[in-house]
C-alpha cells in the first residue's frame, strides 16, 4: 500500500474510535460540570495546544480559567492541577482515588514489562513495592548511605578542581555514582561514560519520552499495540529499547544478590569484618520473602530508584547558576560555613544541624526551578467531585510544580527571586511550618500522596553535602567574555527530555583560600586508604 493511501487508512478508524469514544463520554457526562479550561478542536480536543514546555502554557491559563484547568486529549480527560491547594485537597486528602498512574503501554507495559515501580498502577504489587522501597530509605534508614555520599562528594570537588570546565559530566557523574552505589554496591565509577552509567542514562530518556500525556498515538488508541512492528515505528522502538533494558538491571540486580546469599549462612561475620556495605538491594533481598516480591518486581524497583540519578545533577545545574546570579546568597553561605565549619576542615554530616542557610539553599534550589516540573500524572479511579467540579473516573492528573513553587500566594511577590530567608525563622533557623501542606519541603518538588518520592531523604543528604563542599572550597564565578567583562546568565531552560536544565555557562571555580586544595588532598588520601 502507497505511503499515502496508508496514512488515509489509519486515519480513518483513528477518527472513528475518537468520535465514538467522544460520543459516548458526552452522554455519559451530560448535565455535569467539568473544570472551566481552553477550547476544543473537533476530534483532537486539546492535543494541539501541548508542548515540549506545557508549563508555562498551564500556567498562564491559570490566570484565565482558575486553579483546576480541564483538558481533552483525543477523549482522554485531563485536569491540571495549578496551586498546591488543589493538588493538596485531591492528590494528599483524597490519596485512595488519586494514586493511580496511567496505563502507559510504551512506558510501562512494553518498556519495562509493568513493573518500573513510579509507573506501576495502583494496586498490591506496588503497595509492596513501595514499602521495601521504604524499608532501605525511610529517614533513618538513609543514614547508613552516608559514607558513599560523602566519599562521592570529595571527588566532585576534586573533579571540579582538576578540570572545572568539564563540571556537566562531573556532577553527572557524582550522582549518577552516589546512585548506583546506594542501590547496588558498585564501586565508585571513574568517569560519566562508564557502561552501567551509560545504559541507565540512555534508559531513563527512553523511559521519560514515552511517559509525556501525549507521547505516543497509542496511548489514546490501544488497538494500535497489536499492529506489527513493521508498520508501527514506535512499536519496533520500544521493542528494540527494552531488549537493550532489562537485561541491564536484572543482571546487576542478581549479582547483589549472589554475593548477599553467598554470605548470608554467617552473616554477623560477613558484617563485623566490613564486608558488607549497605545498600537498598541487599536490604530488600534480605527481607524479601516478607515483602512477598518476585526477583524481577525488586530489579525494577531497584531500577526505579537508579535512574532517578540525572536528576541530581539537574538540582546541580541550577544551584550553580543561583550562586553566580545571586553572589550575596553566595557569600552569607560562606560566611555561615566559617563561622560553624571553619577553614581547617570540610563539612561534614555532623554539621547539618548548625548549617541552617545551606539547608535552604537546598530547598530554595529545588523550589524555584524544579528539574521535572509537571511531575508524574496522577489518574482517577473513581468519579469525583471538587468544588462543584466533576472529574470522572480515568481523569490524568497533572500537577503543574512550576506553577505552584512560584505561586505568589504562597511565596509572596518575590517568588521568581532565589532567597532562601523564606525557609528561615526570625532568628535564622529552619522554619519547618513556614509553608504547610509541603511535608516540611518547603516546595512541591517531591510531589503529593502515596507517590511522593521515595527517594526524597537520600536526595537531600546528597544536595546538602555536595553544595555545602563546593562553597567551602570554592567561590563560583561567571564565566567571562573575551574582553574580560561577565557572560550575562539567564534562566533559560534546555529541556532534554529527562530533566530541564539552564543553559551550560563554563562557571569559575576559585578555591577561597590557599590551605583549602590541600586539605581535600588530605580527605581524598584518606579515602583511598579506607578502600
Amino acid at each position: 500500500m502507497a505511503p499515502a493511501l496508508w496514512g488515509l487508512a489509519n486515519l480513518i478508524p483513528i477518527a472513528l474510535t475518537v468520535f465514538i469514544v467522544e460520543t459516548f463520554r458526552t452522554r455519559k457526562t451530560r448535565g455535569l460540570k467539568f473544570p472551566p479550561g481552553p477550547p476544543q478542536l473537533p476530534i483532537i480536543g486539546n492535543v494541539h495546544q501541548l508542548s515540549i514546555d506545557a508549563w508555562t502554557t498551564f500556567t498562564a491559563w491559570k490566570d484565565e480559567y482558575g486553579p483546576i484547568v480541564y483538558l481533552n486529549l483525543a477523549g482522554q480527560n485531563v485536569v491540571v492541577l495549578n496551586t498546591l491547594e488543589v493538588a493538596s485537597d485531591l492528590l494528599d486528602d483524597r490519596a485512595a482515588i488519586y494514586s493511580d498512574r496511567p496505563n502507559w503501554i510504551v512506558a510501562c507495559q512494553m518498556l519495562t514489562e509493568g513493573l518500573f515501580m513510579p509507573f506501576v498502577r495502583y494496586g498490591e504489587t506496588w503497595r509492596r513495592m513501595r514499602r521495601a522501597a521504604h524499608q532501605g530509605l525511610h529517614q533513618n534508614a538513609v543514614e547508613k548511605y552516608k559514607p558513599i555520599q560523602t566519599k562521592e562528594a570529595m571527588l566532585l570537588l576534586n573533579d571540579l578542581f582538576q578540570k572545572p570546565d568539564g563540571w556537566v559530566d562531573h556532577v553527572r557523574r557524582a550522582g549518577g555514582s552516589t546512585v548506583l552505589g546506594v542501590t547496588y554496591d558498585l564501586p565508585t565509577l571513574p568517569s560519566v561514560n562508564d557502561t552501567e552509567l551509560r545504559s541507565i542514562y540512555d534508559f531513563t530518556i527512553h523511559l521519560v519520552n514515552t511517559a509525556y500525556v501525549d507521547s505516543f498515538v497509542v496511548e489514546f488508541f490501544p488497538w494500535l499495540r497489536h499492529l506489527p512492528a513493521w508498520m508501527m515505528s514506535w512499536k519496533a522502538k520500544a521493542l528494540r529499547w527494552s531488549r537493550e533494558s532489562i537485561p541491564i538491571f536484572l543482571s546487576m540486580f542478581q549479582k547483589v544478590k549472589t554475593d548477599w546469599v553467598g554470605f548470608s549462612l554467617d552473616l554477623l561475620l560477613f558484617q563485623e569484618n566490613g564486608l558488607a556495605r549497605p545498600s537498598l538491594t541487599g536490604v530488600v533481598v534480605e527481607q524479601q520473602e516478607k515483602f512477598g516480591l518476585k526477583d524481577k518486581e525488586v530489579a525494577w524497583m531497584v531500577a526505579a530508584i537508579a535512574a532517578a540519578s540525572e536528576t541530581m545533577s539537574g538540582v546541580l545545574a541550577w544551584f550553580f547558576l543561583a550562586m553566580v546570579m545571586y553572589p550575596e546568597v553566595q557569600a552569607k553561605a560562606q560566611a555561615e560555613l566559617d563561622r560553624v565549619v571553619g577553614r581547617d576542615r570540610l563539612p561534614t554530616f555532623e554539621d547539618f544541624q548548625h548549617l541552617p542557610y545551606i539547608r535552604a539553599i537546598v530547598k530554595e534550589s529545588l523550589r524555584l526551578n524544579p528539574v521535572d516540573p509537571l511531575g508524574l500524572q496522577h489518574r482517577s479511579i473513581e468519579d469525583d467531585f471538587y468544588n462543584g467540579y466533576f472529574i470522572p473516573k480515568g481523569t490524568i492528573c497533572i500537577a503543574n510544580v512550576w506553577a505552584m513553587n512560584r505561586d505568589v500566594d504562597v511565596y509572596g511577590q518575590d517568588a521568581h527571586l532565589f532567597r532562601p530567608e523564606r525557609h528561615l525563622d526570625k532568628n535564622g533557623n529552619l522554619n519547618p511550618a513556614a509553608f504547610p501542606r509541603t511535608k516540611n519541603e518547603g516546595h512541591n518538588t517531591f510531589g503529593f500522596g502515596r507517590r511522593i518520592c521515595v527517594g526524597r531523604y537520600l536526595a537531600n543528604n546528597s544536595l546538602f553535602l555536595d553544595m555545602a563542599s563546593i562553597l567551602w572550597l570554592f567561590t563560583i564565578q561567571p564565566p567571562a567574555n573575551d574582553d574580560g567583562s561577565p557572560v550575562m546568565l539567564t534562566e533559560d531552560t534546555i529541556n532534554e527530555g529527562l530533566v530541564v536544565r539552564p543553559n551550560h555557562y563554563n562557571y569559575i571555580f576559585k578555591p577561597r583560600f590557599a590551605e583549602a586544595p590541600k586539605i581535600l588532598e588530605d580527605v581524598l588520601a584518606a579515602i583511598r586508604a579506607q578502600a
